[in-house]
């Protein structure tokens, strides 16, 4: 019975982080909504954002990710680059891209700036990029810090869940993906790191989000009002267009 009680509790604390997930890829479609040019999707895996971009046309949907990682994409018909986006210089022209989207990937590449330099080097003048991280400074993880409780973005192991957590429903369990690349989060940004990494690599900031703040009702409200201290750092900027001659 107590175990029951617990595992029920668990579940309830845990549901709000859980549903992040669904509102980080809502928050990101509802920025990408009505983009009709060619749009570059960075490492989404086996759930890519551009399935559920509605309106355009498949040939201008590219997605770079690792090889291991493109068979939905490439089931999809999505034009599909097999590379190391941390590392190697992107097989896109200068200036080919009106939208770049990257949903919750940059917390596990080590290269951040050449990621930020790529970016805007395939980018055309006045062209967008739209990132999605795990954002620190949420109100819901100081709280949990202040409690002594390592918060779930911010993982010790890459070998097992939920260290330092006595909240999580999978506490100790060893990861299956315990020997992949890049697994771990390598690095988390508030709104304002975010916006400062941009900035330096030439963007401009044009909106922020944070996604929910993990309270019932009010949550994703406060993560749009408020984005400082929402579970996510989602930031849209663009590329600034050149000056005339």
């Amino acid at each position: 019975m107590i175990a029951a009680i617990r595992r029920g509790l668990l579940q309830l604390l845990a549901g709000p982080f859980r549903a992040s997930a669904k509102i980080n890829r809502d928050v990101m479609l509802g920025f990408m909504r009505g983009e009709r040019g060619t749009v570059l999707e960075l490492g989404p895996g086996g759930a890519p954002l551009l399935r559920d971009l509605e309106g355009l046309d498949t040939s201008k949907k590219i997605v770079l990710e690792f090889e291991g990682a493109l068979d939905a994409s490439r089931n999809l018909g999505y034009r599909c680059l097999a590379q190391d986006m941390g590392k190697e210089v992107w097989d896109l022209p200068d200036d080919s891209v009106d939208l770049v989207v990257s949903s919750q990937v940059l917390e596990h590449i080590p290269h951040t700036d050449h990621v930020m330099r790529e970016t805007l080097r395939v980018l055309r003048p006045g062209g967008r990029v739209l990132v999605s991280v795990p954002n620190p400074g949420a109100l819901a993880y100081i709280v949990m810090m202040l409690l002594t409780i390592n918060p779930p973005m911010s993982m010790v192991s890459d070998e097992y869940y939920g260290l330092g957590n006595p909240f999580s429903s999978r506490r100790f369990q060893r990861s299956a993906e315990f020997g992949t690349e890049g697994h771990g989060h390598l690095r988390l940004f508030t709104i304002r790191g975010m916006n400062d990494l941009l900035k330096v690599h030439g963007f401009k900031a044009l909106r922020s989000h944070g996604g929910t703040w993990a309270l019932p009702l009010v949550g994703r409200f406060l993560g749009r009002v408020l984005p400082w201290y929402g579970l996510l750092t989602i930031v849209l900027a663009e590329k600034p267009q050149r000056p005339s001659a």
